[in-house]
Formats: C-alpha cells, sequence, structure tokens
C-alpha cells in the first residue's frame, strides 16, 4: 500500500529521486521506509546515499528557495528556524479540529555545501573526505521541549541536559540505553539542538554505529584514512553516536572508534552514545571499550508508566492539532506499553485514517481502526492469570505465594501478585485477601501502597513490573 504507488525518477550522483502520488504518502515512507531503503542501498551505492522527493501534483513549489548554509551547524539551524516556512516536510491537522490534514509541502531538505569543481576534479574522482562530511540532519521536532519526562526516563533527561549545558563535560562520556522506541533518539536530537543554541560555533557530529562504520569502509577503499581520522579527531567539538550496539563484532571499526573516543575525550569534548543495551550487555565487543562506555555516567531508559504514555499522546496530538478524547489517549497508552514509537504511530495512524475516511476520532473509531495493529488487554483478567505470571517471573510456586511464608524470595513476589491483581482486576481487597490464601484485606492494602511508594523510586522495579504485565496480557 506504501511502497507500491512510489515512482522511481531517476539517481543524480548518490541521491535517488522518487516521487510520491501524495504528501501523505511521501511522509510514511520517509517516517517507516526511508531508513530501511538506504540502509540496503548504501553497500551498492556509497555511503553518502540520499533520498529526495519531486514535488506531486497536489503539492506547490514553494516560492522561497533553499538555504545554502556553509557548515552542518548552520544548516541544522537554518532548517529548524524556517520550519514555518514549509522548508521541512510536514504534515499538520487543521486548527478547526476537523481531523482532516493539511499537507504542507516543502522542497527537498536543505543541501549541504559542496566545493565547486575545479580543473579535471569531476564528481567521480572527487575526494569524499574534502568537504565537511555528510551529517544527518536534527529534527526540528525532537527537543527537549518536546520531551515528555517522567519517573522512567528522569534520569536520561537529566544526564542529556547536562551533557548539552556543561563545558567542559562535567560526565564525560554520557551513555543513554534502553529499548526500542524509548527515546533515545529523541534525546541525542535535542542534546544537538540545545548545543547549537547556546554555543553557535560548536561544530557538532551526529552519527549512527553503521554510519559511522560505513566511512570508515569508505576511508580505507579510498585511502582517505588520514583525512577519516583528522575529521573525527579534531574536527568536532561533540560527538553524538546513536546506536553504538552495532559496532559488535566489527574489531576493525572497534579499534578505529577507540582511538577517536581517546582522542575526543583527552580534548575534554563531549560524547555522547546510545544502545539498546548497557554497555556490559553487548556482546563481541572490546573490553576497553566497555569500560570507556561505563566511564561516565549511565543512563537507563524504561517504559513509560501509563500517567506518561498519555502524556506523551496530549502532547503529540496538541502539536499535530489532533482533537484527541481522554478516552481515546487511555485506551491507545493501555494497549501499548513498552513502546513511544508504537504509541505516537497509533495516533498518526488514527489521525490519518480519521481525515481520509472523513469521520471523527472516538472510542469506537479508535477500536475498529487500531484494533489489528495494537495489543489490547484481555476483557478480563483473573487473579489466578495474575499469579500465574509472577510464579512464572520470579520462579516461585503459585502455592507459596498464597502461604503465610514472610522470607524476602516470597514475600517480595506476593507483594507484586498483589499490586498487580489490584491493578488488573475488578476484585475487592477483601476479594483478593481471600485469594490470596485467606488474607486479611488489610494485609493486600499495604502490600498495593508499598509497591506503589517503590515504584516511584525504583527503577528496577517498574523493569519487573512491566515485563509481569507483559507475560499477563499475553
Amino acid at each position: 500500500m506504501w511502497l507500491s504507488p512510489i515512482e522511481y525518477r531517476g539517481i543524480d550522483g548518490e541521491t535517488i529521486k522518487l516521487r510520491a502520488p501524495n504528501p501523505y504518502v511521501r511522509i510514511w515512507f520517509e517516517s517507516h521506509y526511508k531508513s530501511a531503503v538506504i540502509k540496503e542501498l548504501t553497500p551498492k551505492l556509497g555511503p553518502n546515499l540520499k533520498i529526495e522527493f519531486e514535488p506531486d501534483q497536489e503539492e506547490q513549489p514553494p516560492e522561497s528557495q533553499p538555504i545554502e548554509t556553509s557548515s552542518p551547524i548552520q544548516e541544522s539551524n537554518a532548517s529548524r528556524s524556517n520550519a514555518s516556512q514549509a522548508n521541512i516536510p510536514q504534515a499538520q491537522i487543521k486548527p478547526e479540529k476537523t481531523n482532516k490534514i493539511e499537507f504542507i509541502d516543502a522542497s527537498s531538505r536543505t543541501k549541504l555545501p559542496q566545493k565547486p569543481a575545479t580543473g579535471s576534479n569531476t564528481n567521480k574522482d572527487k575526494n569524499p573526505f574534502d568537504d565537511d562530511p555528510l551529517i544527518f540532519s536534527l529534527n526540528p521536532r525532537y527537543n527537549f521541549e518536546t520531551f515528555v519526562a517522567g519517573p522512567s526516563n528522569q534520569l536520561a533527561y537529566a544526564a542529556s541536559q547536562a551533557a548539552a549545558s556543561t563545558y567542559p563535560p562535567k560526565y564525560n562520556p554520557v551513555f543513554v540505553c534502553g529499548g526500542v522506541g524509548l527515546g533515545k533518539t529523541h534525546l541525542l536530537h535535542a542534546i544537538g539542538h540545545h548545543i547549537m543554541k547556546i554555543r553557535p560555533g560548536s561544530k557538532l557530529c551526529y552519527i549512527s554505529g553503521e554510519r559511522f562504520m560505513n566511512e570508515y569502509v569508505q576511508a580505507i577503499r579510498t585511502n582517505q584514512m588520514h583525512n577519516f581520522r583528522k575529521r573525527y579527531r579534531e574536527g568536532y567539538d561533540a560527538l553524538l553516536v546513536d546506536d553504538i550496539q552495532f559496532l559488535a563484532g566489527k574489531d576493525g571499526t572497534q579499534d578505529e572508534f577507540f582511538h577517536t573516543f581517546n582522542a575526543l575525550h583527552d580534548s575534554h569534548r563531549q560524547i555522547v552514545l546510545t544502545a539498546d543495551r548497557k554497555p556490559h550487555e553487548i556482546s563481541d565487543i572490546a573490553d576497553r571499550l566497555r569500560t570507556r562506555f561505563a566511564w561516565g555516567l549511565l543512563a537507563d531508559i524504561e517504559p513509560p508508566e501509563l500517567e506518561v504514555r498519555v502524556a506523551i499522546l496530549r502532547k503529540k496530538a496538541d502539536a499535530e492539532k489532533i482533537d484527541l478524547p481522554e478516552d481515546v489517549a487511555l485506551y491507545i497508552a493501555t494497549s501499548i506499553k513498552s513502546n513511544v514509537r508504537e504509541l505516537e504511530g497509533a495516533l498518526i495512524r488514527l489521525a490519518a485514517y480519521a481525515s481520509l475516511s472523513q469521520r471523527t476520532i472516538n472510542l469506537d473509531f479508535a477500536r475498529e481502526t487500531l484494533e489489528g495493529s495494537i495489543t489490547r488487554p484481555p476483557e478480563h483478567i483473573s487473579t489466578d492469570t495474575v499469579l500465574k505470571a509472577v510464579a512464572n517471573y520470579y520462579n516461585v510456586k503459585i502455592s507459596d505465594l498464597k502461604s503465610t511464608r514472610r522470607h524476602k524470595s516470597i514475600a517480595a513476589p506476593r507483594a507484586v501478585a498483589m499490586y498487580l491483581a489490584r491493578t488488573h482486576t475488578n476484585e475487592s481487597y477483601p476479594d483478593l485477601g481471600r485469594s490470596f490464601g485467606g488474607k486479611h484485606h488489610t494485609t493486600v492494602i499495604s502490600a498495593v501502597e508499598k509497591i506503589a511508594k517503590r515504584l516511584k523510586e525504583e527503577p528496577a522495579l517498574r523493569g519487573e513490573i512491566n515485563a509481569i504485565e507483559s507475560l499477563i496480557l499475553k
């Protein structure tokens, strides 16, 4: 549905030209498939591959021309400051809250400056390291103001603000880790935007671990290692690397990044890394790199709590001017527990379908639209289901959870089970007491309040609760 309508229009150097039948197909492709296409074609077409869309019939070319910039920093600033003038592709919902999408057209993203060819130096013979390197554009929507902070990500949020605000770095490196779609990339972009805001003359590099490896391989192939090393070890005041776990198993790239890391760290330049695992959990990576990753401040992001998930949806809806009823926000937030990206994707899908079908967003429409794409909680969850999930997770017996044993290895899982049973079932405190071996209802109340208090202070416990909830919902 999303790929077939896109037309291939040709290739200019390392820029692939495409055309979409309408703005919505283009934006959906750029949000969901563009990175995968670039990943597949980069080995064949080179590390500086770009994808640009030609204006389609529904779009009107902008009156103003793309702003030429003299550095990647200025380019990102220009792109962000001109977003309101439609120089960046974006979809908006009309202010009158009709749920009808209004597409504001833009030409291709602002191009990076290139040196004019002189003499016989053609694009084919051009040294790929002569110019400023191609740096992924910072997303103007990813900043600290649009990030929803809560107990699950408070440390990572504070660490990112410290990395962006202090110079020389107070914490170096800052290592942000967490599962897919929890906001690591958002924080990296926010750091980049804030650094450029308070220190406009800074030279910033935001790059993925895969991109670093590709450029390293390209430098070896073109005999440009000197320029590659000079760029990364001397050319930047801050290095932001996303998905550093991609270096696992790439010994040559790891060795090069090790020396790059040392050069930047020794000269007191900020390094921020993200990964989907903690440093000691990344296999096939050199110990000398692993210890350096854990050298500074390690900040973990846990799956967001229900209140945070609802807040994320509300903020996204306000930014896109989507009229999102409270019961619909709660329905989506209850159904999607572990991935912020899926939350936002469900909201955009809901708004798009409402626009295309000319319908109003309400709970019935949300259930009809999203039923096949999100995991809904079962209609009824029993205490026995909760007991089974807790027993499996902590490797204890259900009979022990119902017993009077007070050993910590039993009492702690029992308290968690009582909390989850109270959260996910309709049983009263006395009923729960009877389900847990005839205990008094005040015992259940005390356990529930104790776990609720600990959840605000212990990220590890929140991770355990989220994992058990996933078992319950399955």
